[in-house]
């Protein structure tokens, strides 16, 4: 081994011995910045956290609002009893030089006061889940709230009112059951969400009860080979959807409906049995790394769904999908050709290939009025193209849901063939009072236009999966979709101080795919007047948009709740470590517990920040291939 091997593995393990007596010099890389948002009770202690490494061992300056802090070198930064003039931007500039201006700084934290609130709020743990039974089975929708307080509950069909009957048990428990039966087993398809309130209301308490998601219930009739009908049946050997939201755009207007749509058509494709798979602001590579995922969850008999929301355009006859990390003035090389994901997806031989695409169809300022034309799509009688507006015209939203998805959430979870549920979505559009109205000044334009080519039209998004015959590929493929959404298990660990110890546990809950909600909440405070558990530190790929937000639970405020949402859970680069502070009062005593492995959590796993082909050469490489071999 060479002295320049030998000291190169000294400053991979960190042996600052070695590097000291070679006189090494590392630059200062930041390894975990801040949280991106904290909020805090008055009279807390707030705490910011930074990690850095190098060598000399990095040193530490924070700033608040750009003003530098006398005295806060450390890389942890304590705020005690803190108040309203706390309030404020907080980074942290890291350097191993004795000039500080060669330093750089951590990502921004900003910090505000959190609104006591008398009595803990109803925070929503799990909402019901879309369920899918045959007839005369029973539909279980489940909901848990974290409280302490008595709780009273009331589940609603459809803004109707459930109550307990021959075929309704449980409507004003946690837990509701809904018996179908052979008759009338359609009338209980609808939407299923839960009202849950405070049994006993508090003066002072602003949120007297709150609502869960609605989850949809689908009744299919129960296969019964033994009767023959002289109506025709399809199946599909399986049903998978790709949702994508972008919204938080680097370089354009941000959006507000896309998180929603996402969410909404995520239900729905879920109670009609589809493995979803549910994604919001993808760069570029990331959303092309995502479809090649996907594809693989396709095979042949297969009903296949893409659906995108966010900015687009179309220039040359073509529609292009602006991802999040799109420069300003973006040209077609830095945004994706619907074209090429739709031809990535119906060369794997799927039944069915369905693409809807809720974009602007709009050309783009800036764009050259020609761009390479994408290569011939694979026709097969088995696609069809939804776009939420006409070419030249606008795609809108309104506060909570795109136009589009406000319409078709109540057409798409129908039995309806496929055509026909689009047709029905044309026409609920052409209804909306807002839309198309030449006699309001205030009426947007916005005309679906669908592209179909089904050979069997009669195919509905709502039909049966069959695996006879091709079982193994099927749970092969339910395998690999498992996994990509497997999230940590909940798990309990004491924190010992000098003289008790707190029981605190941490629990995780899916957003979306790659969207984790991380739980932590004290199960035993020990002597303390008061204690909490929060996320204090999580990795660098991912704070950007970490907050931590409080729940409090038990009316003597004796124990809180946190919660913290991680997004873009694809950037993970390596396994997630996060820190975990316990801070307690009367005794005053405050521990990190750090580095508590999570693993890669629900999408990581796929490595989605790595390169892949761009769909278009890679399909075009293909095509030359093909035609070499052609040749041969």
């Amino acid at each position: 081994m060479t002295i320049q091997e030998f000291v190169q593995c000294a400053i991979r393990a960190d042996d600052f011995v070695i590097m000291e007596l070679f006189d090494v010099h590392t630059p200062v890389t930041i390894v975990h910045n801040p949280l991106s948002e904290i909020s805090a009770v008055e009279g807390e202690t707030v705490e910011i956290s930074i990690e850095a490494k190098g060598f000399p061992p990095p040193q530490y300056q924070w700033y608040k609002d750009n003003m530098k802090l006398e005295m806060a070198t450390e890389n942890v930064l304590r705020i005690y009893n803190f108040n309203i003039k706390d309030e404020g931007e907080y980074k942290c500039a890291a350097y191993n030089d004795e000039d500080i201006l060669k330093h750089i700084f951590s990502t921004s934290c900003k910090v505000y006061v959190e609104p006591v609130q008398p009595v803990p709020p109803l925070e929503i743990k799990e909402h019901p889940r879309p369920c899918f039974v045959f007839t005369g089975g029973t539909a279980v929708f489940k909901c848990e709230v974290w409280s302490s307080a008595q709780l009273s509950y009331q589940w609603y069909k459809d803004e109707q009112k459930l109550q307990d009957g021959l075929c309704v048990q449980g409507s004003s428990t946690e837990e509701l059951r809904i018996k179908t039966n052979e008759m009338d087993s359609l009338q209980w398809e609808g939407n299923y969400f839960c009202q849950i309130s405070l049994l006993h209301p508090c003066i002072n308490y602003p949120y007297e009860y709150v609502f869960t998601q609605a989850a949809a219930l689908k009744v299919q009739p129960k296969p019964n080979p033994s009767v023959q009908s002289n109506k025709f049946t399809y199946n599909a050997t399986d049903k998978v959807a790709l949702l994508i939201g972008c919204y938080d755009y680097r370089s354009d207007r941000l959006l507000s409906a896309p998180g929603y749509d996402v969410q909404t058509l995520s239900s729905i494709f879920q109670s009609m049995n589809f493995k979803v798979v549910s994604l919001l602001n993808l760069t570029k590579s990331e959303l092309l790394a995502a479809v090649d995922e996907f594809s693989k969850l396709v095979w042949k008999g297969v009903y296949c769904v893409f659906y995108f929301c966010g900015h687009g355009y179309e220039v040359s006859n073509q529609c292009f999908l602006v991802p999040v990390d799109a420069p300003f003035m973006y040209q077609h090389p830095e945004c994706v050709a619907a074209n090429s994901i739709f031809d990535c997806l119906l060369k794997r031989d799927p039944q069915i290939c369905c693409m809807i695409l809720d974009i602007c169809r709009k050309p783009y300022i800036g764009q050259p009025p020609e761009v390479p034309l994408s290569q011939q799509t694979y026709e097969k009688g088995n696609a069809i193209v939804c776009y939420g507006t006409s070419h030249g015209l606008a795609a809108y939203e309104s506060k909570n849901y795109g136009i589009l998805v406000k319409h078709l959430k109540n057409i798409v979870g129908q039995p309806l063939d496929i055509e026909s549920v689009f047709r029905k979505l044309r026409e609920a559009i052409n209804e909306d009072p807002m839309l198309n109205n030449n006699g309001s000044k205030q009426a947007y334009k916005q005309i679906p236009e669908v592209r179909t080519n089904l050979l069997e039209p009669k195919r509905s998004f709502t039909d049966p999966i069959d695996i006879k015959g091709n079982t193994e590929i099927y749970h092969d493929k339910t395998t690999i979709w498992e996994l990509a959404h497997r999230k940590p298990d909940s798990f309990y660990f004491d924190v010992k101080f000098d003289n008790f110890i707190v029981k605190v546990k941490l629990d995780f809950q899916q957003e979306f795919s790659n969207v984790l909600k991380i739980y932590t909440s004290i199960l035993d405070p020990g002597p303390t007047q008061s204690c909490v558990a929060y996320v204090s530190g999580v990795p660098a790929d991912v704070a950007e948009k970490a907050k931590v937000r409080t729940i409090s639970t038990g009316l003597d405020n004796r124990l809180k709740k946190n919660f913290v949402v991680i997004h873009n859970i694809q950037r993970l680069k390596k396994p997630m470590k996060i820190n975990v502070t316990i801070s307690c009062k009367v005794p005053d005593c405050k521990k990190t517990i750090e580095s508590i492995d999570l693993g890669l959590p629900l999408i990581a796993r796929l490595n989605l920040w790595k390169e892949r082909p761009d769909l278009l050469s890679q399909r075009f490489a293909e095509e030359v291939a093909e035609n070499d071999d052609s040749i041969l």
